[in-house]
């Protein structure tokens, strides 16, 4: 943490973010340019309000930052990362160090799908989002449990959908916009359209959106096979995403909201990097993937606001239903080295499908006694079943027969399960002091069941493993506190727990693999991880400028390793385990700064200078070791002429990265560290007439060659890294016709 607290000071020199939707010429009222944010208190309120570090991007931002996918969207953001690449590209979300199915992702307030992997042929990723479908992105930095229950240990990402509202004008009935762009870092092109109309109470949108593409590039360019190529495998990939709503509000008392969304993705990869390479005693010949992707939603929306009635303000009840599904079929050839071999076909076939379906109530109260009180209370009940099965087999090339297996197929890795959830929740907003403290106490109530259900394939591949129930109950409490010191700064504290429940796969898994002579046990004696959070916030304005800081420390217990080495069996074999570990500590310093440099410079009317700043540490204390999924500390500075909102607009950002931390002392000579890097990046938009605009984006304007930590996490370093390299300079361009 040293290092932290000495690059604070420069931080604070060097801060940039993401720009903040504002008019310099009213600097005075920045409680009204602060975005409005639900995700981080369920109400709608503004980010200077909030006991949390929130980011909140909008629709504008997403087509200025000339987004193609969810990594996009933070291209700017420290602390925040999307982690992914190769065939099965990007994965899901990095807060603060915390990933995977540790942040809960939601898009209308549905929970996304899990994520799912096992082995080389199954990695089900939680990308599929498209952002052209989004209205705006609020993500909550840290423990959202009390407000969202289970998988927010880390923080919550939240896509809300576009509204016919967004495209249709004053006075008129119907609307829409079509969008072309073309991204070259993955030669993707995308067309997105969208049809909006309001007839009398009636509201309806529908929204599409089609992209073909190429794999992402890496910073090379050969045609290598095997260990030594840099260049990125070749891939062709196309999605399809819909959304369609029908709203109806016959007054502003009650609005009744329906949505259909489906979004599918199909992608063929030619993997020449394992061309040539040497496993298990056989020399790959080729090895190719053809992964598919889908999810459906159908969910309906009550919202009643009542007339002076009463302190009830408002009331709110969602239900949904949602299907995921991935489906990866891999196949390889390969011959034996030992002499006269002839090769072999074999194909995989690995299948993920989880299905949910929920209802979840909030209701919200405004009444004056001690303070005054904006109180929500609510329920949530959830349903969630996941299954998956892997299948496979081999054959001679030459002679066509099936060659024995070492596996049984069809298998499943975990045994199909149900899990279910209730919940309740609670938490008022209280106002004392003329309003000069809010405070924020919340506590919530969680119940969940894991049944796991036997059937013929399961219990055929994996005979004998006994599978068990899994049940608890958490309470997670939190308590904010925003404090105005006068009516530019303000200071907020706020106390946070969460939890997640164990993966099915870790309390019930059954694989063994006996060419390998290793096995994986199931651990029903489980206990949910658990985070208790303590942040310390400053948010204020003077002048020109407008500024953030906070600090923050995490301290995670029983957090799941999941395939934790644990012994041998009697029969020689490696036996892993999910294990529980016993404290994991995260904590780090974030800001961010605006600085309207008109009010100081005079001939510098308006031009903005932003910047962002995170950084972070972490230690395993069982181990006395880093986490590995710790983002290592950023700097953005950016420098803007106007912004999105202006008739054109131009933006100079500077991304510094620092080295990549040790896991410990020893690990220098072990494993590859990414190093440090600097990258510059020019973005503008235009707009060519009232209803025509164009945004583009030049990336990596040096052409520097850097690696994103994440993904080049537990290589060794002696290995080749180049194809986890970043694409090197790139540009990118969007035209969008309003109508």
């Amino acid at each position: 943490m040293k290092q932290s607290l000495s690059a604070l000071a420069l931080s604070l020199l060097a801060l940039s973010s993401a720009p903040i939707q504002a008019n310099p010429k009213n600097i005075q009222q920045a409680p009204d340019m602060e975005s409005i944010v639900v995700t981080g208190t369920k109400t709608a309120r503004q980010i200077n309000e909030v006991a949390a570090s929130i980011t909140h991007i909008d629709s504008q931002q997403i087509d200025g930052l000339i987004s193609a996918n969810i990594r996009d969207l933070l291209r700017y953001e420290p602390g925040l990362s999307v982690e992914g690449s190769g065939r099965f590209g990007l994965s899901g979300f990095n807060i603060r160090g915390i990933n995977g199915d540790r942040v809960l992702i939601l898009i209308d307030g549905v929970p996304v799908a899990d994520e799912f992997s096992f082995g080389p042929n199954l990695s089900s990723r939680r990308d599929l989002v498209d952002i052209d479908l989004l209205q705006s992105v609020d993500i909550v930095r840290g423990p959202a449990s009390t407000l969202y229950g289970s998988d927010a240990i880390g923080g919550v990402v939240a896509f809300t959908t576009k509204q016919p509202v967004d495209f249709i004008s004053g006075g008129q009935s119907f609307g829409g916009r079509i969008k072309a762009g073309y991204a070259s870092q993955a030669d993707e092109s995308v067309v997105n359209g969208v049809l909006a109309g309001i007839y009398n109470d009636w509201q309806w949108l529908l929204n599409g959106t089609y992209r073909d593409g190429a794999q992402t590039e890496t910073f090379f360019d050969d045609d290598l096979q095997g260990d030594m190529r840099q260049s990125a495998d070749p891939q062709s990939n196309q999605s399809v995403s819909v959304l369609a709503k029908l709203i109806y509000q016959p007054s502003e008392t009650h609005r009744v909201e329906w949505v259909a969304e489906s979004a599918t993705s199909d992608a063929t990869t030619d993997l020449q990097s394992e061309v040539t390479q040497v496993v298990r005693g056989g020399l790959n010949l080729s090895s190719q993937g053809f992964d598919e992707q889908d999810r459906e939603r159908l969910s309906v929306n009550y919202r009643y606001t009542p007339n002076n009635i009463g302190s009830l303000v408002r009331m709110n009840w969602l239900g949904f239903y949602q299907q995921a599904n991935t489906e990866q079929h891999s196949e390889l050839t390969r011959v034996s080295l030992a002499p006269n071999s002839s090769p072999f076909f074999r194909t995989r076939d690995s299948f993920f499908e989880q299905t949910s379906y929920g209802l979840h109530g909030q209701f919200d109260h405004q009444f004056s006694g001690w303070g005054q009180h904006y109180l929500i209370y609510g329920l949530s009940i959830e349903h969630t079943e996941s299954s998956s099965v892997r299948k496979g087999q081999t054959q001679d090339t030459i002679s066509g027969a099936s060659l024995p297996e070492f596996s049984v197929f069809p298998a499943r890795d975990f045994p199909i399960s149900t899990l279910r959830e209730q919940s309740l929740f609670i938490q008022d907003e209280i106002q004392l002091l003329d309003g000069k403290l809010r405070l924020s106490p919340g506590i919530r109530f969680d119940d969940f069941t894991l049944t796991p259900e036997l059937d013929p394939i399961f219990v055929g591949a994996n005979p004998g493993v006994v599978v068990a129930e899994f049940a608890d109950r958490q309470f997670s409490k939190k308590l904010g506190a925003v404090y105005s010191l006068n009516p530019d700064y303000s200071i907020w504290l706020q106390y946070a727990e969460g939890f997640r429940v164990p993966p099915m796969d870790d309390v019930n898994v059954g694989f063994t693999n006996f060419r390998g002579r290793y096995t994986s046990l199931a651990n029903p004696d489980l206990k949910p991880e658990s985070v208790t959070s303590v942040e310390l916030g400053f948010r204020g304005h003077f002048q020109s400028v407008m500024w953030s800081l906070s600090a923050y420390q995490n301290r995670y217990d029983d957090f799941i390793e999941s395939l934790a080495f644990v012994g041998f069996a009697e029969n020689g074999f490696t036996q892993f385990q999910a294990q529980n570990i016993d404290k994991v500590d995260i904590k780090g310093i974030e800001g961010q700064l605006t600085w309207y440099l008109e009010e100081a410079f005079t001939q510098a009317e308006d031009w903005q200078l932003m910047g962002s700043f995170s950084v972070q540490d972490s230690e395993n204390r069982q181990t006395g070791q880093a986490l590995e999924s710790i983002l290592p500390a950023q700097w953005v500075l950016g420098l803007q002429y106007q912004d999105h909102t202006a008739p054109w607009h131009l933006e100079l950002t500077l991304t510094h990265g620092r080295q990549a931390k040790l896991l410990t002392d020893n690990d220098d000579n072990l494993f590859f560290r990414a190093p440090s890097y600097t990258t510059l990046d020019l973005l503008g938009h235009v707009q060519i007439l009232p209803d025509l605009s164009v945004n583009f984006g030049v990336f990596n304007l040096t052409d520097k060659q850097y690696w994103m930590a994440s993904e080049v996490r537990g290589l060794a370093a002696s290995a080749n890294v180049g194809r986890f390299t970043a694409t090197g300079r790139n540009a990118s361009a969007n035209i969008i016709l309003n109508f």
